[in-house]
C-alpha cells in the first residue's frame, strides 16, 4: 500500500501507516490498539502516582531513602514501550521537533549541562529521564488525537480519586500527615494538591468531550476538589481556582477576532489589577491565607539564591544538580535554611540555577509562544480537547510562581510537552501551515 503523508495519518487515525526504520525494513504504524492504550494509561499513572509499593510509607521513611531506582526503571520501561512505536520513523521525529524547536532546545541544554554540572552523575541520570519523558510526550502527540489523550488521562484521574481516598480513610497512617493534612498516596500535601490542580480541569474538559462518561468524570472532579481541600495546600488551591476561572474565560475565545482582542485586554487588566491589589493589601491577604509576608520563607530563600544564580548566569550549575544537599553548590543556603529546600520555589529561578539564562530563554520562549498558539487551538478543535492546551499551560504558569513548576516534575513535563506540541500543530492548521500533529 502507498504510505499516506504524516498529516493524513494524524488527521485520520483510521489510516494504517507504513514507514521504515533506519535499515529500510518496514514498520507498521496502525491505529493504537487496546494494549497500547493500556500501556499509555499505566505509564501516565505511574508518572503521576509512583508505584503502589511506594504508597505505604510515611514522609520520614521516604526522606530516609535516596532515590527510587525501582520506580525509575518501571517508568522508563513503560514509556519506552510507547516510544519504540515511532522512534524508527526519523522523518516523523524531525517534523515533531519543528513544531517547537525551542522546547527541544531546552531539553538539549539540560542534557549538555552534564559536561559542566556540579554533579555530572546526577545531571546525566536526570537528563536521561527528561529526554525519555519528552519523547514519550511526543509519541502521544504522534499516535493519538488530542481528545483521546484527554480521555486516557481522565481515566487515570478517576483511578487517582479512588486510590487516594482509599489510602486516606482505610490507612490514615500513610494517607494523613501528623498535622491533619491529607497527602494520599504521596508523602507531601502539595503533591496531592498538584494532582488536583491538573486533574480537575482535565476531568471537566474530558466530560465535555465524551457524553457517556460525563457523570463519572464530573463526580471524580468533585472528588478531586475534596482531595484539594483536604490537602490544605493553599498554593494549589489558589492555582486551581485561577485555572478554573481562566478555563471558563477561554471558552469565549471561540468568538470573533475582535472579541478575542477585547478578552486579551480584559485578562491583562484583571491580572494587573490583582497584582496591584495584592501589593497594596499584602498584610491582609497573607493573614487571610495563614501566611506571613515572606510567603512562608520563600522571599528570604529567593534573596539567598540570587547571588548563586548570578555567579553562573549563562549556563548554571547543571540540570537537577543544585539542591543536592550540604555538599551541593548552594550548601550555604542549606546551612542557613533549616527546612532544607529541595527547589527554589520559583520555576524561573530554579531553571536559572540549573541551566542558566540560556536554558531559561529557551523555556520561556517555548511556553509563551505555546500559550499564544493554544488560544488558536480553541478555535480549531471543538469540545473540551480544544480548551485543554491553553488551560494546562495557564496552570503551569500559575504554579510556577511559588513552586518549581512543571519542569521539575516528570508527570507535569509530560503533560506540558503534549500541550506545547499540540498547540503548535493545531495553530498551524488555523494558519494554513504544513505542520504535523
Amino acid at each position: 500500500m502507498t504510505a499516506p503523508s504524516f498529516e493524513q495519518a494524524v488527521a485520520s487515525p483510521q489510516i494504517a501507516v507504513e514507514d521504515s526504520i533506519g535499515d529500510g525494513s518496514p514498520i507498521s504504524l496502525t491505529l493504537p490498539g487496546t494494549i497500547e492504550r493500556i500501556v499509555v494509561w499505566a505509564a501516565s499513572f505511574t508518572l503521576l502516582h509512583g508505584l503502589p509499593l511506594d504508597w505505604f510509607q510515611t514522609r520520614e521513611q521516604s526522606l530516609a531513602v535516596e532515590g527510587n531506582l525501582r520506580m525509575v526503571i518501571v517508568q522508563l520501561a513503560l514509556m519506552s514501550l510507547g516510544i519504540l512505536r515511532v522512534i524508527g520513523s526519523f522523518d516523523w521525529i524531525l517534523r515533531v521537533i519543528r513544531l517547537d524547536a525551542a522546547l527541544f532546545g531546552f531539553v538539549s541544554v539540560a542534557a549538555l549541562s552534564t559536561f559542566w554540572s556540579a554533579d555530572p552523575g546526577e545531571t546525566f541520570r536526570q537528563a536521561v529521564i527528561l529526554i525519555t519523558v519528552t519523547l514519550f510526550g511526543a509519541y502521544l502527540v504522534l499516535r493519538f488525537a488530542l481528545a483521546e489523550i484527554l480521555q486516557i488521562w481522565a481515566l487515570v484521574f478517576v483511578a487517582s480519586v479512588a486510590v487516594n481516598y482509599a489510602i486516606i480513610f482505610a490507612l490514615p497512617v500513610y494517607g494523613v500527615a501528623e498535622q491533619g493534612q491529607w497527602d494520599g498516596v504521596f508523602t507531601q500535601k502539595n503533591a496531592l494538591g498538584w494532582i488536583a490542580l491538573v486533574g480537575i480541569p482535565t476531568l471537566l474538559l474530558a466530560g465535555r468531550s465524551m457524553l457517556r462518561m460525563r457523570v463519572p468524570y464530573y463526580l471524580s472532579a468533585v472528588g478531586m476538589g475534596g482531595l484539594l481541600l483536604g490537602s490544605q495546600s493553599k498554593t494549589m488551591l489558589l492555582a486551581t481556582g485561577g485555572t478554573l476561572g481562566l478555563m471558563f474565560t477561554y471558552r469565549l475565545f471561540r468568538g470573533r477576532q475582535t472579541v478575542r482582542g477585547i478578552l486579551y485586554l480584559t485578562l491583562l487588566g484583571v491580572v494587573g489589577g490583582m497584582i496591584a491589589l495584592t501589593m497594596i493589601n499584602l498584610n491582609d491577604l497573607t493573614e487571610l491565607l495563614d501566611r506571613d509576608v515572606t510567603f512562608t520563607g520563600r522571599i528570604p530563600l529567593w534573596e539567598l539564591l540570587l547571588p548563586f544564580a548570578m555567579a553562573e548566569p549563562l549556563l548554571g550549575y547543571g540540570y537537577q544538580a543544585v539542591f543536592t544537599g550540604y555538599f551541593g553548590p548552594i550548601h550555604e543556603v542549606w546551612v542557613l535554611e533549616r527546612w532544607n529546600p529541595s527547589h527554589a520555589h520559583n520555576e524561573l529561578l530554579n531553571l536559572w540555577l540549573q541551566v542558566g539564562l540560556v536554558g531559561v530563554c529557551f523555556y520561556l520562549f517555548s511556553l509563551l509562544r505555546a500559550l499564544k498558539r493554544a488560544t488558536n487551538v480553541v478555535q480549531v478543535v471543538s469540545g473540551g480537547a480544544g480548551l485543554w492546551p491553553v488551560v494546562f499551560i495557564s496552570s503551569a504558569i500559575l504554579v510556577s510562581i511559588s513552586e518549581s513548576g512543571m519542569s521539575n516534575n516528570s508527570a507535569g513535563w509530560m503533560m506540558l510537552v503534549v500541550a506545547v506540541l499540540s498547540a503548535g500543530h493545531h495553530s498551524g492548521q488555523l494558519d494554513g501551515a504544513d505542520t504535523p500533529n
